[in-house]
């Protein structure tokens, strides 16, 4: 963990969220339909675009971002590995199992049934790759990301099996990836159920705080270890659901994120959780403008432009090593 004083963390977080802000904006005018600040004001059809598209856009990429790299964060917290992410350990892809399930059978329910059991799935395969974990005991870290990857794609062939059999599979395509090109106003708003819970883990960083200290440790000391436990997994899978379910899954962010906050933050939950948010959402949302601009007239999903970048950059964090205290 590298030591900063309090003068230079307040500095850096007014960069950064002078940096999303920055970004917001520029969002706001990028894309196939050209807009300006005056046509805003002066034409009725950009004004419309811009509120209807536009807007609920940037603010849906940036609730993604910040959700992910929070709940990122508790992922790997509550499985006490760095290298745990929902879409790593098979949550994202039981909520798809989910999402398919009420399109099958209920396919005229609303849209927060839909949520409600996908969550409850995603909860489900989140518990069973916990008591697996808890079976195997593994003493090697990296055995957790090797057998979560393939816990997640026989959820996965699971998912693919059921949107095969029936003709489901550009619905499936639609959630495994994530895109905000089909964000718009009256169909992004769930996602802001899922910033409402990365609020609630904020107000209980202190208390999600006592899983560092293991479930052994934590039990002599009188810690409802249990409890916090399945407190958070609830708040994962929820949160993962409204994201998928609106916008799709954006694999690895939750992976790269607190992991590069972590390096410099260390482990304290109260402390890095918020700029696991604000960088998630700054780094988000630049991939989602570079996905628009690379191939205009049309676009690359934010998660792909995502998997490239970020992946390559958490790879030269492995590679640096540890950071001198």
């Amino acid at each position: 963990m590298i030591r900063h004083t309090g003068l230079t963390q307040s500095l850096l977080l007014l960069l950064f969220v002078l940096c999303l802000m920055t970004l917001m904006l520029a969002s706001l005018f990028i894309g196939t339909y050209d807009l300006t600040l005056a046509s805003v004001f002066e034409n009725e059809q950009a004004s419309m675009v811009m509120l209807l598209s536009r807007v609920p856009r940037t603010l849906a990429v940036v609730i993604a971002g910040g959700v992910l790299g929070l709940i990122g964060g508790l992922s790997q917290v509550v499985l006490n590995n760095r290298f745990a992410e929902p879409t790593t350990i098979g949550t994202a892809q039981g909520v798809a199992i989910g999402l398919l399930g009420t399109h099958i059978l209920w396919p005229e329910s609303p849209l927060y049934v839909h949520t409600l059991v996908a969550s409850g799935f995603g909860l489900l395969s989140l518990f069973g790759f916990f008591s697996i974990i808890r079976q195997l005991k593994l003493n090697d870290p990296m055995l957790l990301p090797l057998i979560g990857l393939i816990y997640s794609a026989i959820l996965g062939a699971i998912a693919t099996f059921i949107a095969f059999e029936f003709d489901l599979m550009q619905f499936l395509m639609v959630w495994l990836n994530g895109d905000f090109s089909t964000v718009i106003s009256g169909r992004y708003e769930l996602i802001w159920g899922a910033a409402a819970i990365a609020v609630l883990v904020y107000w209980l960083a202190n208390q999600l705080n006592l899983l560092n200290l293991g479930e052994q440790t934590g039990r002599a000391l009188g810690v409802p270890f249990r409890t916090l436990v399945f407190i958070a997994m609830i708040m994962i899978a929820l949160s993962t659901s409204m994201v998928v379910a609106t916008v799709g899954m954006i694999s690895f962010l939750g992976l790269v994120v607190p992991n590069i906050v972590r390096y410099y933050l260390g482990d304290n939950l109260k402390q890095s959780l918020p700029w696991s948010a604000l960088i998630g959402a700054c780094l988000l949302l630049g991939c989602d403008m570079l996905g628009r601009y690379l191939s205009n007239p049309f676009e690359l999903p934010a998660s792909l432009v995502f998997g490239v970048l970020g992946g390559c950059f958490f790879i030269w964090v492995l590679y640096k090593g540890e950071p001198n205290v």
